[in-house]
C-alpha cells in the first residue's frame, strides 16, 4: 500500500510503502541483500503516521528518488521489489 497521493505532481520523490504480507523489516531485509538501500521507521513523521492509524513501532518502509537516480537504479529496484513481495 502506498501512503499518499498516487499521482506523481502531487507528491515529493519520497514514496512510503507498508507490505501487505511481509514485515517490513523482512522487506528490507531482502532488499539489502539486493544492495538496495531502503529506510524503515516513523522518520520523524509521529503525528500523520498516528492520525493515518499506522503502528509507529513498524511505520512504513521509504523509497527515495533524486534527481540523479538512473533508470538503471529503478530497474533494480522494481526486481528488488518483485522478490521481497513474494
Amino acid at each position: 500500500r502506498i501512503i499518499g497521493p498516487d499521482d506523481p505532481e502531487l507528491r515529493a520523490p519520497t514514496v512510503s510503502i507498508i507490505p501487505h504480507k511481509k514485515s517490513i523489516k523482512e522487506m528490507q531485509a531482502v532488499l539489502a541483500d539486493e544492495k538496495l538501500m531502503v529506510g524503515a521507521g516513523h522518520f520523524y513523521g509521529v503525528r500523520p503516521l498516528t492520525g493515518m492509524g499506522i503502528p509507529l513501532e513498524t511505520g512504513v518502509l521509504r523509497l527515495s528518488f533524486v534527481h540523479y537516480t538512473t533508470e538503471e537504479e529503478i530497474d533494480q529496484l522494481i526486481r528488488g521489489l518483485e522478490k521481497a513481495l513474494n
